[in-house]
């Protein structure tokens, strides 16, 4: 069965706001650790050692995946909860919990 427009439009607007929260919590957070503002456009990666472009790739990425998985879950809970279906499990009526 394909995913209902409600789950899509709902996992869709929230993965957006995750996101960008998850963007700002890391900017802000680079800053208050390094006393920079985060690497984000051309001019300022240039200014940037290498490690330090690194870093903030590897710890935006993560940050990133684990607010995308941690918005998805709850979503998908909501959604179960409001529909009675789990989102990805086919016909499957949702456990209770």
């Amino acid at each position: 069965m394909k995913n209902s427009l409600s789950w899509t439009v709902a996992s869709a607007l929230s993965l957006l706001v995750s996101g960008a929260v998850a963007e700002k919590a890391v900017a802000v957070g680079w800053k208050a650790i390094t006393g920079k503002p985060a690497p984000k456009d051309e001019e300022q990666v240039l200014s940037y050692r290498l490690g330090e472009v690194v870093a903030f790739a590897v710890i935006s990425g993560a940050v990133m995946t684990l607010t995308r998985q941690l918005t998805l879950r709850q979503a998908a809970k909501i959604h179960a909860r409001r529909s009675g279906v789990v989102p990805g499990a086919g016909e499957a009526p949702a456990l209770e919990a």
